[in-house]
């Protein structure tokens, strides 16, 4: 059953992707027309470097949950989670202090300039790499748990507190 689930799931991924890079084509193609939503006009070296930094952030950190077959006998995913686990929370903490860090670097180039906005955003990131920090490394089951709603539930009001000051 699960050669079958992670089959579909891998065609559920390969179609997402198809969509992205459709999509860019799209915006590479109507080039004259797109409009950017930031007030960054130039991209300098460091700010590309920033960016490439994310990205390989953002690989590493989905990297670490590859379950490979590689080795011999049963893959035990509980037990290969339990041993993973203080890698992956450690990769999304590290993700989340190169978010918090383009935050600031950018923060004269969003929709809304300013000290502000910047702090706004980053403060919301401050409990959420608390929350991961815990889902990492506490030991109890209920606290990993608590972690994880309070993650989620701190992502839902980023997204929703974001998309209302989007909209105004």
């Amino acid at each position: 059953m699960f050669e079958h689930v992670t089959i579909l799931l891998s065609f559920v991924y390969a179609i997402a992707l198809t969509h992205l890079l459709s999509s860019a084509t799209e915006l590479v193609l109507a080039h004259k027309r797109v409009r950017f939503s930031t007030a960054l006009k130039h991209w300098s070296v460091l700010e590309v470097a920033i960016q490439f930094a994310g990205a390989i952030v953002q690989y590493f950190t989905c990297s670490t949950l590859r379950i490979s077959e590689g080795r011999d006998g049963e893959i035990d995913l509980p037990a290969l989670y339990q041993e993973r686990r203080p890698i992956i929370f450690s990769a999304f903490l590290a993700l989340t202090a190169i978010a918090a860090f383009e935050n600031w670097w950018d923060r004269n180039n969003v929709v809304v300039p300013g000290v502000f906005n910047w702090l706004y955003t980053d403060l919301l990131i401050v409990p959420m790499a608390l929350s991961m920090g815990v889902a990492g490394w506490a030991r109890s089951r209920w606290l990993q748990w608590t972690a994880v709603v309070a993650q989620t539930a701190l992502m839902v009001f980023f997204f929703v507190a974001d998309g209302m000051l989007a909209g105004s």
